[in-house]
Protein backbone atom coordinates (compact mmCIF):
# COMPACT_ATOMS: atom_id res chain seq x y z
CA UNK A 1 0.00 0.00 0.00
CA UNK A 2 1.41 3.39 -1.01
CA UNK A 3 1.72 6.30 1.40
CA UNK A 4 -1.15 8.06 -0.39
CA UNK A 5 -3.42 5.00 -0.03
CA UNK A 6 -2.52 4.69 3.66
CA UNK A 7 -3.38 8.34 4.21
CA UNK A 8 -6.74 7.97 2.46
CA UNK A 9 -7.53 4.87 4.53
CA UNK A 10 -6.70 6.76 7.75
CA UNK A 11 -8.90 9.66 6.66
CA UNK A 12 -11.76 7.29 5.83
CA UNK A 13 -11.63 5.51 9.18
CA UNK A 14 -11.28 8.78 11.10
CA UNK A 15 -14.17 10.35 9.20
CA UNK A 16 -16.44 7.36 9.71
CA UNK A 17 -15.73 7.36 13.45
CA UNK A 18 -16.48 11.07 13.69
CA UNK A 19 -19.65 10.84 11.62
CA UNK A 20 -20.86 7.88 13.69
CA UNK A 21 -20.21 9.61 17.00
CA UNK A 22 -21.43 13.10 16.14
CA UNK A 23 -23.44 12.83 12.96
CA UNK A 24 -22.80 14.51 9.69
CA UNK A 25 -23.33 18.04 11.01
CA UNK A 26 -21.60 17.56 14.36
CA UNK A 27 -18.38 16.13 12.96
CA UNK A 28 -15.62 18.70 12.37
CA UNK A 29 -12.89 18.57 9.75
CA UNK A 30 -10.25 19.51 12.32
CA UNK A 31 -11.27 16.59 14.51
CA UNK A 32 -11.13 14.22 11.53
CA UNK A 33 -7.66 15.51 10.64
CA UNK A 34 -6.48 15.08 14.22
CA UNK A 35 -7.76 11.51 14.37
CA UNK A 36 -6.04 10.72 11.07
CA UNK A 37 -2.84 12.31 12.45
CA UNK A 38 -2.55 14.70 9.52
CA UNK A 39 -2.87 18.46 9.27
CA UNK A 40 -6.10 20.08 8.15
CA UNK A 41 -4.51 21.36 4.94
CA UNK A 42 -3.73 17.79 3.87
CA UNK A 43 -7.29 16.73 4.64
CA UNK A 44 -8.61 19.46 2.35
CA UNK A 45 -6.10 18.36 -0.29
CA UNK A 46 -7.82 14.98 -0.45
CA UNK A 47 -11.37 16.27 0.12
CA UNK A 48 -12.31 19.83 -0.74
CA UNK A 49 -15.08 20.03 1.87
CA UNK A 50 -16.93 17.98 4.48
CA UNK A 51 -19.85 17.23 2.15
CA UNK A 52 -17.57 15.46 -0.34
CA UNK A 53 -15.89 13.51 2.47
CA UNK A 54 -19.24 12.51 3.96
CA UNK A 55 -20.58 11.40 0.57
CA UNK A 56 -17.44 9.33 -0.05
CA UNK A 57 -17.67 7.65 3.36
CA UNK A 58 -21.38 6.86 3.06
CA UNK A 59 -21.05 5.52 -0.50
CA UNK A 60 -18.03 3.41 0.42
CA UNK A 61 -19.84 1.94 3.43
CA UNK A 62 -22.88 1.00 1.34
CA UNK A 63 -20.67 -0.66 -1.26
CA UNK A 64 -18.84 -2.52 1.50
CA UNK A 65 -22.07 -3.74 3.05
CA UNK A 66 -24.08 -4.60 -0.06
CA UNK A 67 -21.57 -4.57 -2.91
CA UNK A 68 -21.32 -8.32 -3.50
CA UNK A 69 -24.23 -9.73 -1.50
CA UNK A 70 -26.46 -9.89 -4.57
CA UNK A 71 -24.28 -12.67 -6.02
CA UNK A 72 -25.45 -15.00 -3.23
CA UNK A 73 -28.96 -14.95 -4.68
CA UNK A 74 -27.84 -15.54 -8.27
CA UNK A 75 -26.16 -18.92 -7.84
CA UNK A 76 -29.17 -21.00 -8.85
CA UNK A 77 -29.34 -22.80 -5.49
CA UNK A 78 -32.43 -23.26 -3.27
CA UNK A 79 -33.56 -20.18 -1.37
CA UNK A 80 -32.74 -21.93 1.90
CA UNK A 81 -29.06 -22.07 0.96
CA UNK A 82 -28.98 -18.49 -0.34
CA UNK A 83 -30.69 -17.16 2.79
CA UNK A 84 -28.33 -19.00 5.10
CA UNK A 85 -25.26 -17.82 3.17
CA UNK A 86 -26.55 -14.25 3.25
CA UNK A 87 -27.10 -14.30 7.03
CA UNK A 88 -23.65 -15.79 7.62
CA UNK A 89 -21.79 -13.43 5.30
CA UNK A 90 -23.69 -10.31 6.34
CA UNK A 91 -23.22 -10.91 10.06
CA UNK A 92 -19.54 -11.73 9.57
CA UNK A 93 -19.11 -8.47 7.70
CA UNK A 94 -20.88 -6.46 10.39
CA UNK A 95 -18.92 -8.24 13.12
CA UNK A 96 -15.72 -7.06 11.42
CA UNK A 97 -17.15 -3.53 11.07
CA UNK A 98 -19.52 -3.10 14.04
CA UNK A 99 -19.86 0.67 13.52
CA UNK A 100 -21.41 0.25 10.09
CA UNK A 101 -25.08 -0.49 11.02
CA UNK A 102 -25.28 2.49 13.39
CA UNK A 103 -23.73 4.78 10.81
CA UNK A 104 -26.11 3.74 8.02
CA UNK A 105 -29.21 3.81 10.24
CA UNK A 106 -28.36 7.21 11.69
CA UNK A 107 -27.83 8.79 8.32
CA UNK A 108 -30.93 7.29 6.71
CA UNK A 109 -32.97 8.16 9.78
CA UNK A 110 -31.84 11.78 9.76
CA UNK A 111 -34.02 12.53 6.75
CA UNK A 112 -31.09 14.13 4.97
CA UNK A 113 -31.30 13.92 1.18
CA UNK A 114 -27.60 13.21 0.66
CA UNK A 115 -27.88 9.60 1.85
CA UNK A 116 -30.95 8.83 -0.26
CA UNK A 117 -29.38 10.52 -3.29
CA UNK A 118 -26.31 8.32 -2.95
CA UNK A 119 -28.47 5.19 -2.81
CA UNK A 120 -30.41 6.37 -5.89
CA UNK A 121 -27.12 7.02 -7.69
CA UNK A 122 -25.73 3.57 -6.89
CA UNK A 123 -28.99 1.97 -7.95
CA UNK A 124 -28.97 3.85 -11.26
CA UNK A 125 -25.38 2.73 -11.86
CA UNK A 126 -26.29 -0.90 -11.16
CA UNK A 127 -24.13 -0.96 -8.01
CA UNK A 128 -26.94 -1.58 -5.53
CA UNK A 129 -28.31 -4.86 -6.81
CA UNK A 130 -28.91 -6.66 -3.52
CA UNK A 131 -32.60 -5.73 -2.96
CA UNK A 132 -33.62 -6.77 -6.47
CA UNK A 133 -31.64 -10.03 -6.26
CA UNK A 134 -33.14 -10.94 -2.86
CA UNK A 135 -36.69 -10.17 -4.00
CA UNK A 136 -36.35 -12.12 -7.26
CA UNK A 137 -34.92 -15.12 -5.41
CA UNK A 138 -37.75 -15.10 -2.85
CA UNK A 139 -40.38 -14.78 -5.60
CA UNK A 140 -38.84 -17.70 -7.44
CA UNK A 141 -38.91 -19.77 -4.24
CA UNK A 142 -42.63 -18.99 -3.85
CA UNK A 143 -43.32 -19.90 -7.47
CA UNK A 144 -41.53 -23.27 -7.28
CA UNK A 145 -43.23 -24.13 -3.99
CA UNK A 146 -40.15 -24.01 -1.75
CA UNK A 147 -41.66 -21.36 0.52
CA UNK A 148 -45.15 -20.07 1.28
CA UNK A 149 -46.62 -16.94 -0.28
CA UNK A 150 -44.74 -14.08 1.37
CA UNK A 151 -44.11 -10.40 0.79
CA UNK A 152 -40.44 -10.50 -0.32
CA UNK A 153 -39.81 -6.87 0.64
CA UNK A 154 -41.12 -7.43 4.16
CA UNK A 155 -39.02 -10.57 4.41
CA UNK A 156 -35.87 -8.75 3.27
CA UNK A 157 -36.29 -5.92 5.77
CA UNK A 158 -37.07 -8.33 8.60
CA UNK A 159 -34.01 -10.51 7.95
CA UNK A 160 -31.67 -7.51 7.73
CA UNK A 161 -33.19 -6.04 10.89
CA UNK A 162 -32.69 -9.28 12.81
CA UNK A 163 -29.11 -9.65 11.52
CA UNK A 164 -28.27 -6.11 12.66
CA UNK A 165 -29.97 -6.11 16.02
CA UNK A 166 -27.31 -7.86 18.12
CA UNK A 167 -24.64 -5.38 17.02
CA UNK A 168 -26.89 -2.39 17.67
CA UNK A 169 -27.98 -3.66 21.08
CA UNK A 170 -24.65 -5.10 22.24
CA UNK A 171 -23.33 -1.89 23.88
CA UNK A 172 -26.52 -1.59 25.95
CA UNK A 173 -26.70 -5.30 26.78
CA UNK A 174 -22.98 -5.81 27.43
CA UNK A 175 -23.24 -5.66 31.28
CA UNK A 176 -26.02 -8.25 31.20
CA UNK A 177 -24.12 -10.52 28.81
CA UNK A 178 -20.91 -10.29 30.85
CA UNK A 179 -22.82 -11.36 33.96
CA UNK A 180 -23.64 -14.65 32.25
CA UNK A 181 -20.81 -16.79 33.58
CA UNK A 182 -20.50 -18.99 30.52
CA UNK A 183 -21.10 -16.30 27.87
CA UNK A 184 -18.94 -16.76 24.79
CA UNK A 185 -19.44 -14.08 22.15
CA UNK A 186 -18.24 -16.21 19.24
CA UNK A 187 -20.56 -19.08 20.14
CA UNK A 188 -23.41 -16.65 20.76
CA UNK A 189 -23.05 -15.20 17.24
CA UNK A 190 -22.95 -18.67 15.69
CA UNK A 191 -26.17 -19.55 17.50
CA UNK A 192 -27.69 -16.21 16.57
CA UNK A 193 -27.10 -16.90 12.87
CA UNK A 194 -28.78 -20.27 13.18
CA UNK A 195 -31.70 -18.87 15.18
CA UNK A 196 -32.32 -16.09 12.66
CA UNK A 197 -32.30 -18.60 9.81
CA UNK A 198 -34.60 -21.00 11.68
CA UNK A 199 -37.03 -18.24 12.63
CA UNK A 200 -37.45 -16.91 9.11
CA UNK A 201 -36.93 -19.86 6.82
CA UNK A 202 -38.81 -22.49 8.81
CA UNK A 203 -41.58 -19.95 9.32
CA UNK A 204 -42.18 -19.71 5.57
CA UNK A 205 -41.04 -23.15 4.39
CA UNK A 206 -43.65 -25.27 2.63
Amino acid sequence: MTKSMKTEEKIFRSAMSSFIEKGRHGAKMQEIADRAEINKAMLFYYYKDKEKLYAHVFETVLKKVFGSLHTIFKQGVPFSISLRLFIDRYMDMVNSNPQVPMFVLRELGSGDETATQIIAKLNAEGKFEFPKAFIESACKAVKNGEIKEVDPVQLMFSVIGAANYFFLAEPMMKPFLENQGDFNRRDFLLNQKQNIFNMFYHGIQN
